[in-house]
């Protein structure tokens, strides 16, 4: 038969088991290590090509997380990895990234990822080449020039064409009246830069087609021991005036003779070319267009009957520019 006391001893022990299991589960816990859990993940959702990012991670129970063996891990998406709550990152190539940050110790880990969209730079506007055809081109031609520019879009193209003229367009056409040579620009531009290439372009004269074709003049003749133009003579060079006249590309050699028998033969054959250059200048025709000589005597043999003639000359020889 049970005592009262034995009765009040297992009740007394039965009160105190749930007592003891309680602070037995709170030592175990107390033992464990807490895991972090990420809070935040932070950092830009675009960048260009090769340009630095910072990126930034936080934990929601940073207090109390154990310290102890606890890592911070990043994965970049592009094959790069970093550490810490904060770092910085670049990407070389464009694409969509997701950027996973890790965080971990001893009691577990935890994770949160962002996505950065990377796009190339702006590109500002870039002539590479502008080209003109024809070049040269002559009075009165159309002359379409074309251009090749790169960057990004909306491009505005300007050009100008050297005359006062302007264009615009990534190809354009003029035309010049007046023969010279003209400095043509073209400027690009976009929101990011602008760009400006240059070319010469030469306009010709629209010449007849004798100023290409022309190979020889005629010759003046004098009288004996003469250098004096005659009226024959100057009706020989007006035809050759009239040529040089209408072709700016022609210039002319003058060449002066003595036949023989004549007085101071050298002196005589220079003052001969004189007198034609002389009445070249005289009716318009520029010293720089006119060369002279003397070449003296010529010799040979001549006629019974005034066969000198032949000899008592000068001689104009069209030259073309190039030749």
């Amino acid at each position: 038969m049970k005592t009262l006391r034995h009765v009040n001893a297992q009740r007394t022990s039965f009160l105190w088991l749930p007592v003891l299991l309680l602070f037995g589960g709170l030592l175990l816990t107390g033992c464990g290590a807490t895991a972090p859990v990420v809070e935040s993940v932070n950092g830009p959702d675009t960048l260009e090509t090769n340009e630095s990012g910072t990126f930034e991670a936080s934990l929601s129970n940073s207090d109390d997380v154990d310290q102890e063996g606890l890592e911070y891990m990043w994965n970049f998406g592009d094959g790069s990895t970093g550490s810490g709550l904060l770092t910085t990152h670049s990407f070389s190539q464009t694409g969509q990234y997701t950027v996973q940050f890790m965080a971990q110790n001893e009691g577990g880990a935890d994770s949160s990822t962002i996505s950065v969209t990377v796009v190339r730079p702006p590109q500002p506007a870039r002539v590479s080449t502008i080209n003109a055809n024809p070049n040269p081109a002559t009075e009165g031609d159309q002359v379409r020039f074309t251009s090749n520019v790169s960057g990004d879009s909306p491009i505005t193209y300007n050009w100008d064409f050297g005359d006062g003229s302007t264009g615009s367009g990534a190809s354009a056409s003029h035309t010049y009246d007046e023969a010279g040579t003209y400095t043509v620009s073209l400027q690009a531009s976009n929101n990011v830069g602008q760009d400006t290439r240059t070319l010469n372009l030469t306009v010709e004269r629209d010449l007849p087609q004798i100023c290409t074709t022309v190979s020889e003049f005629n010759s003046a003749f004098f009288g004996r021991n003469s250098s004096t133009l005659t009226s024959e003579a100057e009706s020989s060079l007006q035809e050759n005036l009239d040529i040089l006249s209408q072709c700016p590309n022609l210039s002319v050699r003058v060449e002066g003779f003595a036949a023989p028998g004549e007085r101071n033969v050298e002196s005589l054959s220079e003052d001969r070319a004189r007198a034609v250059a002389q009445f070249y200048q005289d009716n318009g025709i520029g010293s720089g267009r006119i060369n002279t000589s003397g070449e003296g005597e010529v010799g040979g043999q001549t006629g019974k009957k005034g066969g000198t003639r032949q000899f008592r000359r000068t001689d104009s020889i069209p030259q073309r520019s190039g030749m």
